[in-house]
């Protein structure tokens, strides 16, 4: 099923340690405000950082028969491993968001669907903070797949990270989605 204005699902891969999990977790809870049925299935390969983890997230105004897929329409990765594995499993006319810093010769391949390169790791440190790579591709993936509005996110961004008790570091993260967005537009 195409991504459209009544479902959207996407797969978010890459390691423990890169903030793959809070994209799905704020996609998710943006989504709240628009859709009946939201489901987040985070995957941790292993209980510590640089284990591999995945996190699926689809949104829909119809039921959601399960949270895991097979194939799916929209993919972000933040390392090779994970750009490999999507690579096979997106469907015809999806959507790759990937890490470009990092995934270097991407190999497209024959495959019928669109690619992003966006160098978040690139990005994060030109802000002198590597841990914002995350909330950089969220930016750029909204501004790439036009899914829920900016404000929505944004207000997804703000209750988590206020939630969680990192209300400091919301100016910061806000900055990192801006320029992923930014980027993304240019």
């Amino acid at each position: 099923m195409t991504s459209n204005g009544d479902r959207h699902e996407v797969i978010v891969g890459g390691t423990g340690g890169q903030g793959v999990i809070t994209i799905g977790y704020v996609l998710a809870q943006a989504a709240f405000s628009k859709y009946k049925h939201v489901t987040r299935f985070p995957i941790y390969m292993g209980a510590m950082r640089g284990a591999a983890a995945l996190i699926t997230v689809i949104f829909s105004n119809e039921r959601i028969a399960a949270p895991i897929l097979s194939n799916y329409d929209n993919a972000i990765t933040m390392e090779p491993g994970t750009f490999a594995r999507f690579k096979a499993g997106i469907n015809p006319g999806g959507k790759i968001v990937y890490n470009s810093s990092v995934i270097k010769d991407a190999e497209k391949g024959e495959t019928d669907c669109c690619f992003y390169g966006i160098p978040v790791t690139d990005l994060a440190q030109e802000m002198n903070a590597p841990y914002l790579a995350n909330m950089i591709m969220l930016g750029a993936y909204r501004e790439i797949t036009g899914v829920l509005t900016e404000d929505m996110v944004k207000d997804a961004m703000k209750y988590i990270l206020t939630s969680e008790g990192k209300g400091d570091r919301l100016k910061i993260n806000l900055e990192a989605y801006d320029k992923g967005a930014s980027y993304a537009k240019g």
